[in-house]
């Protein structure tokens, strides 16, 4: 079986209407059968729009940069792009081939 790792960046102020849109991208991934999803919170990034977002030392800022990354089954990612697409409006979204060396579920 072929995996594939799916990387999306969103910043953390992205909304689909009241909810975050990481909150809602982890819901309908869950909802389809993905295995697991991770997400990640950066301390400095910038995206296309060159926008600085950053941790100052005596405060958190807002919108920093996520990522939410997913390896599973390339057949299954490949039916949820189309969806994930139509989901994340703003934002980056990459898929590459991964190896599984070990896994619980996986490989």
């Amino acid at each position: 079986m072929a995996y594939k790792r799916l990387t999306i960046y969103l910043d953390e102020d992205d909304r689909l209407g009241k909810r975050p849109l990481y909150e809602e991208v982890l819901h309908f991934l869950r909802e389809n059968g993905v295995c697991g999803a991770t997400v990640f919170k950066g301390v400095f990034g910038w995206g296309p729009d060159g926008v600085v977002h950053t941790v100052r030392l005596l405060r958190a800022s807002g919108n920093l940069p996520l990522k939410i990354e997913v390896i599973e089954d390339e057949e299954k990612l490949a039916r949820l792009i189309p969806a994930l697409r139509q989901l994340v409006v703003k934002g980056l979204i990459t898929l590459e081939p991964v190896e599984i060396i070990r896994g619980n579920r996986l490989g």
